[in-house]
């Protein structure tokens, strides 16, 4: 009984030790001793030696890194897609323009690129290295080797807030 009562109480004095060296670091204390000044020099106050030994952080130049793009870290092969190489395929570009579906068919317009052009497309074409895998009454799905994207169709018929007609105001009762 003994030994529990005194490991409690090297365990409590441990937490307490540890609670004021975290307590000195969220407060900023400087535990390194005072730089020695020369004789008859005033040291600088405490704030000031901090700022003095906190290192400026500046990210080094884009070109450093270019390694990561040349062998991509989740690319198999480690090498560079073609669309990635040649600044074709972005996603962003893509906007559904049109579903058709009828009892014979099932087709998309897509706007894509820059400058814009119109694809027609039906369900396996590519545009941009894109493959069109499904085509659904409101939305496409399109997908490469690695990645799925969905492709919302935009209803412009529907009303957008900002142009639905206000209500007229209310006047007072008199």
């Amino acid at each position: 009984m003994h030994s529990h009562r005194l490991l409690i109480t090297l365990l409590a004095l441990l937490c307490v030790t540890l609670a004021s060296v975290a307590a000195s670091e969220l407060i900023g204390g400087d535990t390194s001793p005072p730089e020695p000044s020369p004789p008859g020099a005033i040291a600088p106050p405490k704030s000031e030696r901090a700022a003095a030994n906190t290192a400026s952080f500046s990210l080094a130049a884009l070109d450093r890194f270019s390694s990561v793009t040349e062998r991509p870290l989740f690319s198999p092969t480690r090498r560079p897609s073609a669309r990635a190489a040649d600044g074709s395929g972005a996603w962003s570009s893509f906007a559904l323009a049109g579903i058709i579906i009828t009892s014979q068919s099932r087709e998309v317009l897509v706007v894509h690129g820059k400058p814009p052009s119109v694809a027609h497309l039906t369900e396996g074409q590519a545009v941009e290295g894109w493959t069109l895998r499904a085509i659904y009454p409101d939305h496409v799905v399109f997908g490469d080797q690695f990645n799925e994207h969905e492709l919302k169709l935009i209803d412009k018929t529907a009303p957008s807030s900002a142009s639905a007609p206000r209500p007229p105001p209310r006047r007072a009762a008199p």
